[in-house]
């Protein structure tokens, strides 16, 4: 390796050799831990010695140099809505799984017109970036940008995009499968079950997503017999809100268990129930199908949620990328999907909806 750095007390350079006459190994054997080179089998025991003596010594890898030799930066560009709090969860994961596999994250901020992507293009050319993963509206499905990206060479993994695009390698959530996991959680009955409201930005059913949990819930409700309540509302529209609730609580009897598809608008019905004095949890069961900003435990009554996994979704972008066993025959396959989870809450609990 040609990386040289300052011995600690002495001014000298240390190289590669020091490393490895500090662990006690060879130098093909350092450069082997350094770059991950595959074919090469290195102990968990051997690694941390290696480690050690570069820590100790102070060696600095120039990463220009090795990548001219390696073909590799060790680094992955993360493209998305700096604004986004799902962007910064993606990026959570992504730094957890590229940390441990000796990489880092380049972090390129979306631009109002999107030519910031051309740009992670031309750094791959350049040896600077190893892949890169973008975080996309679930809607999003440009084949200009995968042209550009195929023409290039370059390693590429979706989150959230191309769902119905074969041939670009895609990490998805099954939202079908959340929407089912949230009502067989709240249960329902013919008398009681839970009333699904859409809300939306620009227009409802815009995207794949929100289709798949409108139909998962149509189908829970037509396989127990059960009649489809659907509301769809913008996203902000509190005074539409104020509205529905009021209309829900003049009617007879114990309030019908709603399950609204964002928590970011959950906090609508929070806001309407406490000006009714409507007691949630008690009085009205209430569940969100994700829980974007993280901040559901905050709420109170804590509010009962499904977690879409996107922290999980940037480990898995990172290992589709950088992982020779995770690509079949030499590419990754389409599209791989993970199951959100339940995170209860006190808003709804186990079994509220019937």
């Amino acid at each position: 390796m040609t990386g040289k750095s300052k011995t600690p007390h002495t001014g000298k350079r240390t190289t590669s050799f020091d490393v490895a006459r500090a662990a006690g190994v060879s130098r093909s054997l350092v450069s082997a831990v350094i770059n991950g080179t595959p074919g090469i089998g290195v102990s968990s025991e051997t690694r941390e010695k290696v480690l050690q003596a570069i820590k100790d010594l102070n060696y600095q890898v120039d990463a220009q140099a090795r990548a001219m030799k390696t073909g590799l930066s060790r680094c992955v560009a993360a493209f998305g809505d700096m604004t986004n709090p799902l962007f910064l969860q993606l990026l959570e994961g992504m730094q957890k799984a590229c940390a441990e596999r000796g990489h880092h994250v380049l972090i390129s901020g979306q631009s109002a017109d999107d030519e910031d992507r051309g740009a992670m293009l031309d750094l791959y050319r350049q040896r600077r970036i190893d892949g890169i993963v973008t975080l996309d509206d679930t809607g999003y499905e440009s084949a200009d940008w995968i042209a550009r990206v195929r023409e290039a060479g370059a390693p590429y993994v979706s989150v959230e995009g191309y769902a119905g695009t074969g041939g670009v390698t895609s990490v998805l959530v099954d939202y079908r499968r959340s929407i089912r996991d949230a009502l067989d959680y709240m249960g329902g009955s013919a008398e009681r079950y839970p009333i699904y409201l859409e809300a939306y930005h620009a227009e409802p059913g815009k995207n794949w997503a929100e289709r798949d949990r409108l139909e998962a819930y149509e189908e829970w409700c037509g396989e127990k017999g059960l009649k489809p309540i659907v509301h769809r509302f913008g996203a902000y529209d509190e005074a539409w809100m104020d509205r529905f609730l009021g209309g829900l609580a003049s009617e007879r009897g114990r309030l019908p268990p709603l399950l609204i598809n964002w928590s970011v608008s959950a906090v609508l019905i929070y806001r309407a129930a406490w000006r009714r004095g409507i007691r949630i949890g008690e009085e009205l069961a209430l569940m969100a199908g994700d829980n974007t900003n993280r901040s559901n435990a905050c709420m109170t009554p804590t509010l009962g949620s499904v977690e879409i996994p996107y922290a999980e979704m940037g480990e898995e972008a990172v290992r589709l990328l950088l992982d020779p066993s995770a690509r079949a025959g030499g590419t990754a396959a389409d599209k791989h999907w993970l199951r959100a989870a339940i995170v209860p809450g006190d808003s709804a609990p186990r079994g509220s909806g019937g």
